[in-house]
């Protein structure tokens, strides 16, 4: 006999399922190229490893060499992890370094272990080996951040938050929305004057203030790739491309040409 199933029934479970869990950074991550490339010695690393008794115990990713974290103990490898520059809202919402122990996270260092004997060798293919691995690895070290640091102030506290977080991952998941405050709240299932209190505390700004900014920098992306003014304008839900670049110009003290040929 052949089974049936309930389309409507399924589909509401589907549904259901991925407002319970919602996906926090797919969409974040995919806007921006991680890369890895190979360095001849340590110099200009940011990827350093802490290893007692032959066996990895921590891993640092550094994005400010100036940090304070003490680095004792720790080598180096002879490869630079980029996420971008520093103008990628990534970077900017980690802190200087992030820290793994390395024992409580098998994940991590099965992936860092394919890292370090992909990097040790030049076999065929291996950049792109050593990419995709770079970027496992980051997408597995923003789930640690985000489960351990969630009591911090900015993007990834708003992703951390049971509540918060669906309306963040609403405005990155759907840009061009024309959101509302009430379609925020009611995502988030909280009250207006909640929404708005947690939200300002939680991220640090307010919500149509934080749809601004991933718009802008979702924008300069297209920008940067040639995409035509009026079409940018659509997709991010501004009424026309006269008021995309007025937007453009506030955010980042140039026209979008001027911005693209400096």
């Amino acid at each position: 006999m052949y089974q049936t199933y309930d389309t409507e029934k399924s589909e509401y479970s589907y549904l259901k399922s991925k407002m319970m869990h919602p996906d926090r950074l797919t969409t974040l991550i995919s806007q921006f190229e991680i890369t890895a490339k190979r360095l001849p010695i340590h110099e200009g690393s940011n990827l350093a490893l802490r290893q007692v008794d032959g066996k990895l115990e921590r891993l640092y990713l550094v994005f400010n060499s100036k940090s304070s974290l003490d680095f004792t103990g720790a080598e180096f490898v002879n490869l630079h992890f980029d996420l971008g520059g520093n103008d990628n809202p990534l970077v900017q919402a980690l802190p200087p370094v992030i820290e793994v122990n390395l024992t409580n996270e098998k994940a991590i260092a099965s992936i860092t272990q394919l890292i370090l004997a992909e990097s040790a060798t030049h076999r065929c293919g291996g950049d792109i080996v050593l990419n995709r691995l770079c970027e496992l690895l980051f997408v597995n070290i923003l789930r640690h951040h985000i489960e351990t640091h969630g009591a911090q102030t900015g993007m990834f506290a708003g992703l951390a938050h049971p509540k918060l977080c669906h309306a963040v991952v609403a405005m990155h998941d759907n840009p061009g929305e024309r959101w509302q405050i009430d379609d925020l709240m009611r995502l988030a299932g909280m009250s207006r004057s909640q929404f708005m209190a947690e939200f300002q505390s939680i991220v640090g700004k307010t919500p149509i203030a934080y749809l601004k900014q991933w718009r802008m920098v979702l924008a300069r992306n297209e920008v940067l790739k040639g995409t035509r003014v009026n079409e940018i304008a659509r997709r991010f839900g501004y009424s026309n491309g006269d008021a995309f670049c007025r937007a453009f110009a506030a955010t980042f003290g140039s026209a979008p040409t001027k911005y693209v040929n400096g």
